[in-house]
């Protein structure tokens, strides 16, 4: 049937009111317009291909069915290839057969166009699990871990590293200065107080005489922190100093000298260390007092004497001339003094408190007490090498109460300690009692001065 028929044929319906059925050219039509909605669709979605393949279905279907070949609604639709050409036969529907092959090749592409597409979305979910396995496996992995984890063995402890030490402080230095020193106890107190006060400082011996007090003192560095001084540098540092304590300007003598930023002092702790021995002991207060010597520790023993509330004080000296220089401290000091020679010694019916002897160890004396004074008058020798000395052991004879001059060392190196220290001899310091009790067993004595057994 050529065009004309088919351009009758649609007149004929049109005359009729009758709607006739599809027929090819209107299938070949619409396959035809297909071809260019799945050309300009190649991009789309899996959704839009689904919507253009039922387009594709409802124009196809009817031309296969017809009215009379409907299929049952339960039963399953022909695939396209082969329901197509039974329905686009050439002869029957007037359509050649390059036509018809043109409209089959047309489906076929469309479909095969929308399996690829479905595919690649396929192959994308499938990409999509594996990327996130599902939780079973998970949940495997995760107790293999942990197992893993238990197993291991432990790693080797790192080795314990020693804590930085602190730096420490600079080295201080200090040293006791006289003419012998060789003997002196000194070094063995402050050291011992140095320790228990956890400072690294060095304290050691020089034997220097006056003459060479001030050359020593002009050499010293700037790591001197300060000076010990026994006989005979007491009196001939005093033009040295800068400062000097009331003490020390009360006794004109001086047995402790403080280095302190540039400053040169100097101070008197023979005198509170007289007191805190002689407390220590068991004697508080005296109201007369014998002192033996003329020299500079005389002078610490007088101002002694009058804080332990004395009233009179008699001196005896191998030499009265160069004693007379007491006299006028003693005036000061609200206190009665004579001044005798050593043999006139004890020759008063007055019995003393306190007897203190200030004479160089060794020294012989012909000052003679009687056995009543040694046994009721204490005795404190402020020498201590060798020792007992000459009247210790006289004391020590009749059971009389003595005590060593190292008692008063200790009591007066630990005021040093303070001033070295704190730059302060009034204040105490850290574990004061500690410190106190291992310079007394430096030097081998008691809390009372008495030596230990």
């Amino acid at each position: 049937m050529d065009k004309k028929q088919g351009a009758r044929g649609a007149g004929k319906a049109a005359s009729t009111g009758k709607a006739e059925k599809p027929t090819a050219d209107t299938d070949v039509d619409a396959v035809t317009e297909l071809e260019g909605r799945f050309a300009d669709d190649e991009g789309a979605e899996p959704d839009e291909a689904a919507e253009v393949d039922g387009v594709v279905d409802d124009i196809v279907e009817p031309a296969v069915m017809g009215d009379d070949a409907a299929a049952d609604d339960d039963s399953a639709e022909p695939e396209i290839a082969d329901r197509v050409p039974e329905t686009l036969d050439a002869e029957e529907n007037g359509v050649s057969e390059a036509e018809a092959e043109a409209g089959i090749a047309a489906l076929v592409e469309a479909e095969r166009a929308l399996e690829a597409e479905e595919a690649a979305v396929a192959e994308a979910e499938e990409a999509e699990e594996l990327e996130e396995p599902d939780d079973d496996v998970v949940e495997e992995l995760e107790a293999v871990e942990e197992l893993e984890v238990v197993e291991a063995p432990a790693a080797p402890a790192a080795p314990a590293t020693k804590p930085a030490r602190k730096s420490k402080a600079p080295v201080r230095k200090l040293a006791v200065l006289g003419s012998p020193i060789d003997h002196s106890k000194s070094p063995a107190l402050h050291r011992a107080a140095y320790e228990a006060l956890g400072l690294n400082w060095e304290y050691g011996t020089a034997d220097v005489t006056g003459d060479g007090l001030a050359d020593f003192i002009a050499g010293l560095g700037h790591e001197w922190r300060g000076l010990s001084l026994t006989m005979p540098l007491k009196q001939s540092v005093i033009p040295l100093l800068d400062e000097i304590d009331r003490v020390a300007e009360q006794t004109g003598a001086a047995n402790t000298v403080l280095f302190d930023d540039g400053v040169t002092r100097g101070f008197n702790t023979d005198v509170s260390g007289i007191v805190r021995a002689l407390a220590a002991a068991g004697l508080e207060s005296a109201r007369f007092v014998h002192i033996l010597g003329g020299g500079a520790t005389a002078a610490s023993a007088l101002v002694a004497a009058a804080e332990l509330g004395a009233e009179r004080v008699d001196v005896y000296a191998r030499s009265l001339g160069r004693s007379v220089w007491l006299e006028p401290l003693a005036h000061e000091l609200g206190l009665m003094i004579r001044i005798r020679p050593t043999s006139q010694a004890d020759r008063s019916l007055d019995i003393p408190d306190l007897v203190i002897s200030t004479l160089p160890g060794g020294v012989t004396t012909d000052a003679l007490y009687t056995d009543s004074t040694r046994r009721r008058a204490l005795l404190l020798d402020v020498s201590y090498d060798p020792w007992p000395s000459v009247l210790g052991a006289a004391w020590q004879a009749v059971g009389g109460r003595v005590v060593s001059g190292l008692a008063m060392l200790a009591h007066q190196a630990l005021l040093q300690a303070r001033i070295f220290v704190t730059g302060d001899p009034l204040q105490a310091l850290d574990h004061e009692e500690t410190v106190l009790a291992v310079m007394l067993e430096a030097v081998g004595i008691d809390e009372t001065g008495a030596p230990l057994e």
